[in-house]
Parts: C-alpha cells; structure tokens; sequence
C-alpha cells in the first residue's frame, strides 16, 4: 500500500497527520508526504543541494516538522522508515574538488518528503498519479466547511479529481463510528480492509448501510452485504446493517451524521456516481460534519 500525505502548514494537517501515522503503525504503507507552493521559492535557489534554514519557507519547514514528527511516533530503532545503513560517500562538486558527506539508506520502508509548485489541485493529483498511491490523506477545516486556508476548494477537488480513494480528516473530530455506504458487489477488497483498518485504530462501531433505489435493490447486492457483515464481524468488529433510500441521503448525512467517519464508495457502477454529480460530492462533504472517506 501508498499513502499520500498532502499537507499545507495549518493545523488540521497536524490533526490529519495523526491518522497518517496511525495507518502507517498498522499498514506499514510506503508513505510520501507532499505540499504545494503556488509561488517559486527564493530566486537564488538554483540546483544543489540546500538546508531547509537557508530555504527559509513557512511549507518546507512544516514538511520538516511533519517529518519529525512522524518519525518521532516509534521507539528509537523501531521504526521501520528511518534509516539505518550510514556511511560517508565523495561528492564531486567539480573535477578539481570534491567532498565527504554522510549517507543513511536501508530503511525498511519509504519515507519520501516532496515540495511542489503550481496549482495546487493539480499537483497533488499528479503526485499521487505519479507515486501510484493507493489513498490521499489531507485535513481540513471541521464542521459544514471542508477547506484549505489559502484555497479553500482544495478538498473538495481533490476528491473530485484523484483516481485513488482519498481520507478527509476534518480538524479534531473523533472517529468512533463509521457509517459505510455501499450499493453495489464490485467493490475492491483493498476498499473493505481500508474500512476495517480505519474501525480496528479508533476502536469504532461499523454501520454498514445499503442504497437503495425505489426500496429496491440488486438481487445479488443483498447476499453479498449480508458477506461483508459476516467479513467485518468475524474480525471482531461491532457491525450493523441497515437500508437506506438514496432520496433520503442529503438528509441523513445532514440529520444522523455528526460524528465518526462516513465512508462513500464512489465506484462507477455505484447509486451515488449514476444519481449525483461530481459537484455533489463537494456537497456531500459540507454536508456531513464528520470526516470523509471516499473509497475508490
């Protein structure tokens, strides 16, 4: 598994950083922890290599706290993302000069810290495309809102755009139950266990809720939720299985949703891909005060 971490220097993406480090003790995933800068850095900055005090920028140095931080959370060689092997390399600054630098390899699992510039949609979007990451984590502001401080609507894109399932972790909301909304058998089993990682960190109840249309439902939609209640519950989890009209929808997210996580499978044969637009989504994600999982 690849996490992408897209993170800008306010706080919720320390908060979202959290959930980051939580699936990282659990999944072990190949992480890359990314921010955006719509301007250049300073025009002195030329190729080479740079410390991040001469840098002297408000994102490189949350990269670095973030960073930090995250290899802080393990026990001083228990980390399986820090680097170990170290030995001292010749660098050739030019033919007539070269120098010794120390380089540390051999961590068990990637750990890559990136900065990019440009529209910043658009690069974390291509970030993740490029990493082949399996899922987006970005926090964002709690409540009815879902944004970024400098652009707000980035949440929102992101989820509209990424071909990967992306985690909305909204500021400092517990996650101690998971409405997970499903509608249909294709759904991947890497979606299922994202859906049973996510339950086992928080120690969260599951509601598993099958869409319906017109109180209708696909024949062979039925066994299979009764399946992954049977798969969810044999891992000793607290699951629930109930049905719910997809007319209904806006007003149970608005009216029952105000805690947790709600987990959207946003496949292209699901109820809510064929009934609503992808401007939806972004409604979908203000409408409902918890944080947001939409499963790919």
């Amino acid at each position: 598994m690849k996490i992408l971490f897209a993170a800008d220097t306010m706080p919720y993406s320390e908060y979202a950083l959290q959930e980051l480090i939580n699936l990282a003790e659990n999944t072990f995933a190949g992480i890359t922890i990314v921010g955006v800068s719509r301007g250049g850095l300073s025009g002195e900055v030329q190729s080479g290599i740079y410390d991040s005090v001469k840098l002297d920028n408000p994102l490189i140095d949350a990269l670095d706290r973030y960073r930090d931080r995250f290899l802080s959370h393990w026990k001083q060689g228990e980390c399986p993302y820090e680097a170990i092997n170290c030995r001292y390399e010749w660098l050739v600054f030019r033919p007539n000069m070269w120098e010794q630098v120390k380089v540390c390899r051999g961590s068990i699992k990637d750990l890559n810290v990136r900065v990019r510039f440009g529209n910043v949609v658009r690069e974390i979007v291509a970030e993740a495309r490029e990493s082949r990451s399996d899922l987006i984590i970005l926090g964002c502001t709690g409540g009815t809102q879902c944004l970024w401080e400098d652009t707000p609507h980035v949440p929102e894109k992101v989820v509209n755009d990424a071909e990967c399932s992306v985690f909305l972790v909204k500021e400092a909301h517990p996650i101690n139950r998971i409405y997970a909304c499903l509608d249909e058998t294709n759904i991947t089993q890497e979606s299922l266990e994202m859906i049973n990682q996510m339950a086992t960190i928080h120690g969260a109840s599951i509601e598993l809720i099958g869409l319906t249309k017109g109180m209708g439902i696909k024949a062979d939609v039925y066994p299979w939720l009764e399946k992954v209640f049977e798969y969810l519950e044999s891992k000793g989890l607290d699951v629930s299985l109930n049905y719910r009209e997809i007319s209904d929808f806006e007003p149970f997210l608005r009216e029952k949703v105000r805690e947790g996580l709600l987990a959207l499978w946003m496949g292209k044969r699901s109820l809510l891909d064929r009934f609503f637009s992808k401007s939806s989504i972004g409604r979908f994600i203000k409408t409902c005060r918890t944080s947001v999982l939409v499963l790919r």
